[in-house]
Formats: C-alpha cells, structure tokens, sequence
C-alpha cells in the first residue's frame, strides 16, 4: 500500500545469527567420589547402592571402581570376574568404552581382583573423559585411605561425599579426609554416618557434625540385611527395598539426584 512503512522489529526480537565456529557442548557428567580414610566402613555399600538407586530415578550414572589394589565395587553385584575390567584400560590401552559393563540394569567399569602386576599411578581425568558426554553422574569408589590411588581419585572429582562410623577413631581418621579435600579444593556434598546402632557407645550426630563441621546427608543404620544382600551380589535397595537400610539409602539417592541440579 502506498504510503506504508515497514516496522523496524526492535533488536531484542530479531533472529541472531548463529556465529560461525561456535560450538554448543553438550553438559558433561558431575563426578562424584566417594571416600573414606578407614577400610570397612561401607564406603562400596553406599556406592553400589547409591547407583542402583538413582537408576531407578531415571538417571544416567555410572559406577567406576577407582580402587585398583583392592577392587570389589563387582562383588556387590554378584560379578567376580568381569570380561573387561580397568586394568585392561590401563594396562593395555583399551578404550574406557569398552570396559562399561551393564550389571543388574547399572552401568558400571569395574576392576580385576586377579590383577597382581603393580599398578602406577593414572590420570583418572584423562582415563574418564571420553565417557562424561555419555552420563549424569559418573560415581567413583574410591580406594580407603590418603594416598596416591585416592589423590587421583580426588583429582578427578567435581565433588566427593565421605562416609564414616559413628566411632571416635573413625572420626578421627576421617579428619584426614576432609584435610585431603582442602588441600585439592574438591567441594565436599557432606557426609554419610554409616552403620548407626545407636549403641551407648556411639557418638551422636551432633558430635559428629561438631567433630567434622561439614553437614551429615544420610545416616544409614545398621542392618543384617545389608549383609545378606551383599552375600547374593544385589544391593540392599533392590534386594529388600523396605529395609530399613536400603529406605535410608533410597533417601541418600533422591538427594544426589536433586544436587545434580546445582553442581
């Protein structure tokens, strides 16, 4: 029409250009340690279990066994003697891909309790990145302990959540832990008091949390049926989902799940 004007559309409405060589990566996983600086605290109870569990929340985790001189994250699930392990990844130069295993519904790397050759020092970063853009989450167990199979676990985290007893030399020990946290600046989610009978004995979790001065985020009790379900190879959560354990655990799960969103 005569006379008319086109409308200059203000700049905030215009279509942009997409620049040219600008790449849009895709969210790499979170990875998250779990540590302990005492053997046999149930640091693997809680990462099998907490794998399980954030499966059935739908995400994509994977579970790596970062404990090379001791690995038994497989014992868990019933695996004793997995076909391609981590010391295979290392060892020989394997692709990391081609040491996921898919066990009880979880993606998992494990570890050969069979290797005896001496494993040096890896770059679990580097040994990782190629999976990062494939999960969420990728969950790490990490070896007991301050020294160099944990220094590599810690350098690879984005985060670390450290589980302890509620025993005075436990505490104690992992005091240790939170200092090796400090020194490498990993962001500690908080700790998980495992194997609470509250028993006289026991510290409280409010000496616990004065003790170590970091939120508590699960405190699982302790149970005989965690100990069956580590006989059969199931974790706890599937094996007897009503447990009082394996409730606490689902708990710890669903709270991972939601920090996910913030990490």
């Amino acid at each position: 029409m005569p006379g008319r004007t086109k409308k200059k559309l203000p700049s905030l409405l215009k279509p942009k250009r997409r620049e040219k060589g600008v790449e849009i990566r895709p969210r790499e996983a979170k990875v998250i340690g779990v540590f302990s600086c005492k053997g046999g605290v149930g640091k693997t109870t809680v990462v099998s279990n907490l794998a399980s569990g954030l499966v059935d929340l739908k995400r994509r985790v994977l579970a790596v066994d970062a404990n090379l001189g001791a690995p038994n994250l497989g014992l868990h699930f019933g695996e004793l003697t997995p076909k391609v392990t981590i010391h295979d990844v290392i060892s020989s130069g394997l692709p990391i891909r081609e040491a996921v295993l898919h066990i009880q519904g979880v993606p998992m790397v494990l570890g050969s309790i069979a290797y005896e050759d001496e494993v040096h020092p890896v770059d679990l970063r580097e040994l990782l990145s190629p999976l990062k853009r494939d999960y969420e989450l990728i969950l790490l167990d990490s070896a007991p302990g301050i020294g160099s199979e944990v220094v590599a676990a810690l350098k690879a985290c984005t985060g670390m959540i450290i589980v302890t007893n509620p025993y005075v030399p436990t505490i104690a020990s992992t005091l240790k832990t939170f200092r090796a946290a400090e020194r490498y600046r990993i962001p500690i989610l908080g700790v998980v008091v495992n194997r609470v009978a509250g028993e006289p004995f026991e510290l409280s979790l409010g000496e616990i949390r004065e003790a170590l001065g970091w939120p508590v985020i699960g405190v699982i009790p302790e149970d005989k049926r965690v100990r069956e379900s580590t006989a059969a190879g199931i974790p706890v959560v599937k094996y007897r989902p009503r447990a009082k354990a394996a409730k606490e655990l689902k708990k710890l799960a669903s709270f991972l799940s939601e920090r996910l969103k913030s990490l």
